[in-house]
């Protein structure tokens, strides 16, 4: 009797881990992309920088903090975003001196989502923030000094799963 009574506790446990973390769930996916600015000589940027497209500039442009001359992409990355756990971007892959870490807050409708957002460098907080994000809206911050002008960090949900 007591081998079968260890057995269905064994049996009953072996059950309770194999269950889903509901934090783990994936919830929707997001753009992260690193961008440098400056009035300066573009090219310090490095061989790897791409130019904008004429719409994006046009958008940094409009805002009064980010106008410069130049713009160009040094790497972006679209991971997912979990339920009830932080995770990261890594947009200067496969480098990790540059990360940025979120996690979702609160949703307060089908297409918005507050989060919490951290830019990391070389392993120290620069900054955080907690934005609510529009699906298919950029958010555009900007970030530190970097050879002779300014990152500018644009994040922006690509998808939403429905509630």
């Amino acid at each position: 009797m007591k081998i079968f009574s260890v057995i269905a506790l064994l049996l009953f446990s072996i059950s309770g881990l194999s269950a889903k973390d509901p934090g783990m769930e994936t919830i929707g996916s997001m753009s992260v992309e690193l961008i440098y600015a400056t009035n300066g000589d573009a090219k310090k940027a490095g061989e790897g920088a791409k130019e904008l497209s004429k719409a994006e500039v046009k958008a940094l442009q409009g805002i009064e903090d980010l106008k410069f001359s130049h713009y160009r992409l040094l790497g972006s990355d679209q991971p997912n975003i979990l339920r009830g756990y932080e995770s990261w971007a890594t947009p200067l892959r496969p480098s990790k001196e540059l990360l940025i870490s979120f996690q979702p807050i609160k949703r307060s409708s089908k297409d918005k989502l507050q989060m919490v957002l951290e830019y990391w460098q070389s392993k120290r907080k620069v900054f955080s923030t907690n934005p609510v994000l529009t699906k298919g809206k950029t958010l555009y911050l900007l970030g530190p000094e970097w050879r002779k002008g300014r990152l500018i960090l644009a994040v922006k949900i690509l998808s939403l799963k429905k509630k």
